[in-house]
């Protein structure tokens, strides 16, 4: 190459595995020449077989911008590594790398277990329901006893919500089972234990003063 002007030449080969050999071609300010011996080489090539980019880089202190050419590709055979030969360097990693779009990973979910029939599910239902189907019974049966149930309006209203509220608690416990998940779940039942708390403080402030009166009189 015929290159004016010119005091530093390099000829740099990229391995496809990122790996770079730099090489300084001599030569006067006209021109330039570099022969390599591949096989003397073998060892600074890390025996490193496979294809290679070259690219020229000229520069010169009186040159207002280097330049930088690929010239091509290079497909070299080289011999096999020994034992003890050295081992390529390890190439540095880019730090924003982690943060770029990765390949997408592609799952696939286990076959959900069959379900039993309907009709078993609806059995089973049945049996666990029986216990409170009985209590249910009992009350019918035996009565229930009303005595200490409030008389006055504003104290039979909050009783009458106590009862509705654990009511209440009963239905969310049927329908977490059934549609609702977890957090929603909670997220309800924080309202009604609030609920719950405030009336069921008030009930139980009336008949603690009732069986206090009665006591006295």
């Amino acid at each position: 190459a015929h290159l004016n002007l010119t005091s530093q030449v390099f000829l740099k080969l990229k391995h496809e595995s990122k790996v770079e050999h730099l090489f300084v071609v001599p030569g006067s300010a006209r021109q330039f020449k570099i022969v390599l011996d591949f096989l003397g080489l073998v060892e600074k090539f890390y025996y490193l077989s496979g294809t290679y980019d070259l690219e020229l880089s000229v520069g010169d202190a009186s040159m207002e911008n280097s330049f930088l050419r690929a010239l091509g590709q290079l497909e070299l055979d080289l011999p096999e590594a020994p034992e003890k030969a050295p081992r390529p360097p390890a190439q540095a990693v880019d730090p924003l790398a982690k943060f770029r779009p990765q390949k997408e990973i592609e799952h696939i979910f286990r076959v959900p277990e069959k379900r039993p029939l309907q009709e078993v599910s609806l059995a089973f239902t049945g049996l666990t329901l029986l216990p409170f189907i009985g209590f249910l019974i009992g009350l019918m049966r035996l009565g229930v006893n009303l005595k200490n149930f409030p008389s006055l309006p504003g104290p039979a209203a909050f009783a009458s919500l106590f009862h509705a509220g654990i009511a209440a608690v009963l239905l969310l416990y049927v329908l977490f089972w059934v549609k609702l998940d977890l957090f929603t779940t909670l997220k309800y039942l924080s309202f009604l234990g609030v609920f719950l708390v405030f009336v069921g403080h008030r009930t139980l402030s009336h008949l603690s003063n009732t069986t206090a009166k009665q006591k006295t009189a």
